[in-house]
């Protein structure tokens, strides 16, 4: 290609701007379809080309203010690179569904993917550690930490990374696929979730396959890889955790754009409202039914019935916890350990 010369050297410059590899993907991607259809090397553009441009985006390709915005960034980014005062102003973006999945819902998808251990796995890691799509697929094996119980992020600028906690849930759905994962190709030999090709996994088959369950699932709603973190976003503010903690774990940078994830459910506000405002509310008279009931008089018998518990997978790991740490002073206290 005839202009790969100033691709190559605009792509060097967002890098020395510690620009992300999605944002150099994206912007180069743009600039070369803008070069392709001007037809002019780059020192020629004036500002009556790149209007040209807006009227092919617009009215040939079609494309709506979403796709404009980045493409828009793109070329003022280049007219930087070529210092040319040419600037356009990017539209505003279509706000799109940010309504968040239930938390049944999430169940119905994990539900549905159950027989496919990859897709099961790219499900629970993208919900459980409210990471990114372009992150999911920079994912390498080495990068899960089973035994600490963390995942490591790829911010996508060099050798810069982040670490978060990841649930055992997608911990087990993990190791699950790990153990079919076919043999990759040499050089995408690290990645952790692979195409069909045994190559690294791309953005396009990660939207694919949550489309494809949330058909099977019966999810009527708009549902995008994007979704699934504003959903568990939702469900750790639901669950009663602080902005800052939801902020450490999903690595926002601003508390108000935080905030904009957080969308609770009438019924979750109702509900909420009606607990804080009964001034007669026995807490003993509202303990999680769904918690079990375990009843006895000797410790080793209690701490042996919830192992196999948790064996069996009736019983979480934080509940396990949970209920050992408290044993001992409900023993103290009434001589029996009951907890239902």
């Amino acid at each position: 290609m005839k202009f790969q010369k100033y691709i190559s050297e605009f792509e060097n410059y967002l890098i020395s701007n510690n620009s992300s590899k999605a944002t150099i993907k994206s912007y180069t991607r743009t600039i070369t379809q803008l070069l392709k259809f001007l037809n002019k090397y780059p020192t020629d553009i004036v500002e009556k080309d790149i209007e040209k441009f807006k009227l092919y985006a617009i009215q040939i390709k079609k494309y709506d203010n979403n796709t404009l915005v980045p493409k828009y960034c793109a070329i003022n980014a280049f007219m930087q690179f070529l210092k040319k005062p040419i600037k356009l102003k990017p539209p505003k973006k279509r706000v799109k569904n940010k309504i968040p999945l239930t938390v049944d819902e999430i169940k119905q998808l994990f539900q549905a993917s159950e027989d496919d251990f990859r897709d099961n796995a790219i499900l629970k890691v993208l919900y459980y550690s409210q990471i990114r799509r372009s992150e999911l697929s920079n994912l390498n094996v080495e990068d899960i930490d089973f035994e600490r119980q963390k995942i490591r992020i790829n911010k996508g600028k060099g050798n810069q990374y982040d670490e978060i906690n990841i649930h055992p849930d997608a911990l087990r759905a993990i190791a699950n696929y790990l153990k079919v994962r076919e043999l990759p190709q040499t050089e995408h030999k690290n990645a952790l979730f692979l195409s069909i090709e045994r190559k690294r996994i791309g953005r396009t088959d990660i939207s694919t396959t949550i489309k494809k369950y949330a058909y099977k699932a019966g999810i009527t709603k708009r549902v995008y890889p994007h979704l699934f973190r504003i959903s568990s976003i939702t469900h750790m503010a639901e669950k009663g955790l602080n902005l800052e903690e939801i902020r450490m774990q999903s690595r926002h940078k601003k508390y108000d754009t935080l905030q904009s994830y957080v969308q609770m459910s009438n019924k979750h506000i109702k509900n909420a409202y009606m607990k804080s405002m009964d001034l007669y509310n026995d807490s003993k008279k509202h303990k999680t039914e769904a918690e079990p009931r375990i009843t006895s008089n000797n410790p080793s018998d209690i701490k042996i019935q919830l192992a196999n518990k948790l064996a069996r997978g009736e019983i979480t790991p934080e509940m396990y916890l949970q209920v050992i740490s408290s044993l001992k002073d409900s023993f103290e206290t009434e001589g029996v350990y009951s907890y239902q």
